[in-house]
């Protein structure tokens, strides 16, 4: 019998998943399911900036679209969501592998 080599990069050679997944010498290690979650919470954070600023103006006064704001706070409103979904599974994934029996 002979050994198999190594399994190339899916997609070629600069690109694809084998790229994104293989940590080559030299480069930054991959974030984790931490940093994801706190990037997507950075990103629902500015939304939830950017809607209460639409509606501090809209109730100032200001020339805003009441569908500038309902737009906005609905985009703010649905990524939390997403991102407590995430953080949901995430945990359940996590009791799921506490609980497996050895």
């Amino acid at each position: 019998m002979s050994a198999l080599g190594p399994i190339g990069n899916i997609g070629g050679a600069g690109g694809g998943i084998g790229s994104v997944a293989g940590n080559r010498v030299g480069a930054a290690p991959a974030s984790g399911f931490g940093d994801a979650v706190l990037k997507g919470l950075d990103s629902v954070a500015g939304m939830e900036r950017q809607a209460d600023n639409l509606v501090a103006n809209m109730a100032a006064g200001g020339n805003v679209q009441i569908s500038d704001v309902m737009a906005a706070t609905s985009k703010a409103n649905l990524g939390m969501s997403i991102v407590n979904e995430i953080r949901a599974r995430g945990l359940e994934a996590y009791q799921s592998i506490i609980n497996i029996q050895v």
